[in-house]
């Protein structure tokens, strides 16, 4: 897409721009008319194992802590995928290319931008034909009990917060509604190595 954009315009970006516009919109301009292609970003990521579930980790440094406690011990775990903030929206597509992907597990910061990340990947997971992308239970469950809280840039309205934590399971969501309505968050970085070497419990779904 950008290559055609930069050769129509002479700006490679300037699609980008256009496609969130009404000249796009449904019965009018599309992609194919232009001969263009939206790519999706890549997904990094590494093998663990021959397992059917990809771990897709928010952040750079939560992920090379998960990685490495799970090499040579990965259970269920195939890929460990490296999120990268509100990338993984668009590269999650690029999951349809790895073997044998049976389960999408996702693990981010708890904060309104951690939970808005994996929900609207899930949309593009299912245009696809991807498993549905749940939460990874265990190293949430983790996140919750013994996490540093630090300041949200904001607190979320009640039926905000409801809403963003609607995607994490049952027995977390209550805390993790608090939490974002009182203008507090979670980062992933709390689940460090030495507590997820201590507690394997966060295991149990992976």
């Amino acid at each position: 897409m950008r290559e055609r954009s930069l050769e129509l315009f002479g700006n490679e970006k300037r699609l980008d721009i256009l496609t969130g516009t009404k000249l796009f919109a449904p019965g009018r301009l599309t992609l194919a008319t232009l001969f263009a292609e939206r790519i999706p970003p890549p997904l990094a990521y590494e093998r663990v194992g021959s397992g059917g579930i990809v771990l897709v980790i928010e952040n750079s440094d939560t992920f090379e802590t998960i990685r490495r406690q799970l090499v040579g011990d990965c259970g269920q775990v195939g890929y460990v995928a490296f999120g990268g903030g509100h990338a993984f929206e668009a590269s999650v597509a690029r999951i349809a290319s790895l073997d044998g992907v049976t389960d999408i597990a996702y693990y981010g910061d708890l904060d309104n931008d951690g939970l808005t990340i994996p929900q609207r990947a899930n949309a593009s997971a299912a245009a696809l034909g991807l498993p549905p992308i749940r939460p990874a239970r265990g190293l949430y469950r983790l996140l919750l009990q013994h996490g540093v809280h630090g300041p949200a840039p904001r607190p979320l309205e009640t039926l905000e917060a409801e809403r963003r934590v609607s995607w994490l399971p049952d027995e977390g969501r209550c805390k993790a509604s608090d939490l974002l309505a009182g203008g507090r968050r979670l980062s992933q970085e709390s689940t460090g190595r030495i507590l997820l070497r201590r507690n394997r419990s966060w295991r149990d779904d992976l």
